[in-house]
């Protein structure tokens, strides 16, 4: 519950399309929802995208995105008209099953209501997930630490975009139950194959590899680094085992099914997003490694809204701390294939934003952030909490006093970044003394619930994770 409580919140407290391409995908999923699941791919939206069929009162001007100092009120709320017209959106091309189940609302509701309805939804996806991830390492395995991992990786980026109409958020909380699974089935000689562990490898493997069109790619990524190299008696098992082939069919059945909708849709197309920049693909590395890699890591944190609200930078230096102690840890006490798993894990985080960024600087410009290979980067400290773990570093009560720790760090964290970011969109942003505010219950534009209402919820849904983190840990003696 407590993940799907920090998720409501902020489903409750962001102003429609307070998140990067909020409205992209709400037009796509409104257009589903009216039966149009593969609309011809045209250039729609700066050469990209396709034309849907939606209610004309889902379509608004974002006044306000990119203007620090401009508060939401600016902007026309959604509803009032429910007329169907031809619009297009960057997300038109985009696999149509997220998007079929959370755009019902939007056909009964074409306004507010329907708006967040269909957050709650995908919020519901993305904190049940979570919920298994959590309950995976605390019940499948004896390497319960994995827990702190799951909860650093949970950065406040992703439950910001799980209170969203976005893809992306259901997307990295498929990979993090993915990892929290596969790590302990793959690497852990002691570790049973549970068929309630491979059915859950299989789902949360198929969803990463549906969503988008490089979740083939995360998914692969994954099997490769904890599969290279293997053990000859996992292999033996795996083969032994139906329940594993079945779920191995289930992936590559996924991967192919995802991978042919984006080729025949050309959804990964980006489209021309800017003038040439006429940047060698040489100074384009360079400005990457130098200037945007500590950008990428405090976007994987949050930097919300339309990338445009930040929590103070003590908070970003907390959450580093957190991921500081299991990293480091991890490399310096671990195994060399310990280490090489972590780094290839970290090297593609940060490689493949610049490859890809640099390959195409010259027609699209600097595009890539952080969020979009948080399915990746959610893999490392879970590796890192497991390396920990098998290799007694702490020792098992002190594991467990870890996980509260770790708990008791990151759930005050995650109320602060909903905190700042709500005083982003209901005053705007100032770098002035005079001008700035700590007051997140006033301002010119307020959530349809009211601003307390969010808050509270989130409270209580950090209240929750804390206190799941001191029961699941109560007895840390017993093994599942």
């Amino acid at each position: 519950m407590g993940f799907l409580f920090l998720g409501s919140a902020w489903a409750l407290a962001t102003p429609y399309d307070g998140t990067p391409d909020e409205m992209m995908h709400i037009l796509r999923a409104a257009g589903v929802a009216q039966g149009e699941f593969a609309p011809k791919p045209t250039d729609a939206d700066l050469g990209t995208g396709a034309f849907q069929s939606v209610p004309r009162s889902l379509v608004r001007e974002n006044c306000w995105m990119f203007k620090e100092a401009q508060p939401a009120s600016c902007a026309r709320e959604p509803g009032g008209d429910a007329t169907l017209e031809r619009t297009a959106t960057r997300a038109g091309r985009y696999n149509p099953v997220y998007y079929a189940v959370v755009g019902w609302p939007l056909r009964l509701s074409p306004d507010w209501t329907g708006i967040l309805l269909a957050r709650l939804v995908s919020t519901v996806m993305v904190s049940a997930l979570l919920a298994t991830a959590a309950h995976s390492v605390v019940r499948w395995t004896r390497h319960r630490l994995l827990l702190a991992g799951v909860l650093a990786g949970t950065t406040p980026m992703t439950l910001h975009l799980s209170g969203a109409i976005n893809p992306n958020a259901l997307e990295i909380a498929s990979a993090t139950s993915l990892f929290a699974v596969l790590v302990p089935l793959l690497l852990d000689p002691e570790t049973k194959l549970r068929r309630s562990a491979l059915v859950t490898a299989a789902v949360s493997g198929a969803i990463l590899c549906t969503l988008r069109s490089v979740g083939p790619l995360w998914c692969l990524v994954a099997l490769g680094v904890l599969l290279v190299p293997t053990r000859r008696a996992l292999v033996h098992s795996l083969r032994r085992s139906k329940q594993a082939m079945y779920a191995a069919v289930v992936l590559v059945l996924a991967a192919g099914a995802g991978a042919a909708w984006t080729v025949i849709m050309k959804a990964s197309q980006l489209g021309a997003l800017n003038d040439r920049t006429h940047i060698t693909f040489e100074q384009a590395v360079r400005f990457e490694v130098i200037a945007r890699w500590g950008e990428y890591l405090r976007e994987m944190v949050g930097v919300t809204s339309w990338l445009d609200a930040s929590a103070p930078a003590a908070a970003y230096t907390a959450w580093y701390m957190v991921l500081g102690v299991l990293i480091i840890a991890s490399i310096a006490f671990g195994t060399w294939t310990d280490r090489w798993r972590l780094f290839a894990l970290i090297a593609v985080t940060f490689g493949f934003p610049t490859l890809t960024d640099a390959m195409g600087v010259d027609k699209y410009g600097f595009v890539a952030q952080g969020r979009y290979v948080l399915p990746v980067a959610v893999g490392v400290p879970i590796l890192a909490a497991y390396v920990l773990s098998r290799e007694g570093v702490f020792g098992t009560k002190r594991d467990a006093a870890l996980i509260r720790t770790v708990a008791l760090v990151v759930m005050p964290l995650q109320l602060v970044f909903l905190w700042f970011t709500m005083i982003r969109w209901q005053h705007g942003w100032s770098d002035k003394p005079r001008e700035m505010t700590l007051n997140a219950f006033a301002g010119p534009w307020h959530p349809q619930v009211g601003s307390v209402a969010p808050v509270l919820i989130a409270v209580l849904g950090a209240g929750a994770v804390i206190a799941y983190c001191w029961t699941a840990t109560r007895d840390p003696e017993t093994a599942p």
